[in-house]
């Protein structure tokens, strides 16, 4: 009577469970009705999802990495030539390599979510400023929300100059001096330093 009893309840059992060991005595004994055998128990095992203790997480963002996203987002606008900071008569630092990515934009942060952003810019002499403006505008918003999930709620740009090709060249050419003068000393101090005391 038994094994026709088990045969009964080999036959309702999926096949991959057909072969398994029978449970230990112990553990064949009815749980407590908040346990449940099929779940796993233990030290930080819930069988309860409802009664797992919630993940915090919180990603926040320095104001350098948002200036930084806003000027790089800003000179690939045309027509914008630099963002300045403070003085503008130091146009060179914008033809160098070695550029303050965050130079010329001020952020705010209104609860780790909002930005607003202010820009001070040169621009190409010519160019229609408020297309440019409109332009940028559209590109700081997008970038920002698509790097950071933030909404940027706020974009004022203060046009500092626009300089001509003319005024460019110029620009362009005492970079290169500068730059010339430097690998100078740079090349005088290495020569110095190879040769034999």
């Amino acid at each position: 009577m038994v094994e026709e009893k088990n045969n009964e309840m080999m036959h309702d059992m999926p096949n991959e469970m057909k072969g398994a060991k029978p449970l230990p005595p112990h553990m064949d004994k009815e749980m407590p009705p908040h346990m449940d055998k099929d779940m796993p128990h233990g030290p930080g095992m819930t069988p309860d999802k409802d009664m797992a203790p919630e993940l915090e997480t919180k990603l926040t963002f320095d104001e350098s990495v948002l200036k930084k996203i806003v000027n790089r987002t800003s000179g690939e606008v045309a027509g914008v030539l630099s963002l300045e900071g403070g003085m503008l008569h130091d146009m060179t630092d914008f033809f160098r390599k070695n550029e303050d990515p965050t130079k010329g934009v001020a952020v705010a942060v209104d609860d780790d979510q909002n930005v607003k952003v202010e820009l001070d810019a040169t621009m190409r002499y010519g160019e229609d400023a408020p297309a440019v403006f409109a332009e940028v505008t559209k590109a700081i918003v997008r970038n920002v929300k698509e790097m950071t999930g933030m909404t940027v709620i706020g974009v004022s740009m203060h046009v500092k100059d626009m300089l001509t090709e003319e005024e460019i060249a110029r620009q362009e050419d005492d970079a290169d001096d500068h730059d010339d003068a430097k690998d100078e000393v740079r090349m005088t101090r290495d020569d110095k330093d190879l040769q034999p005391a």
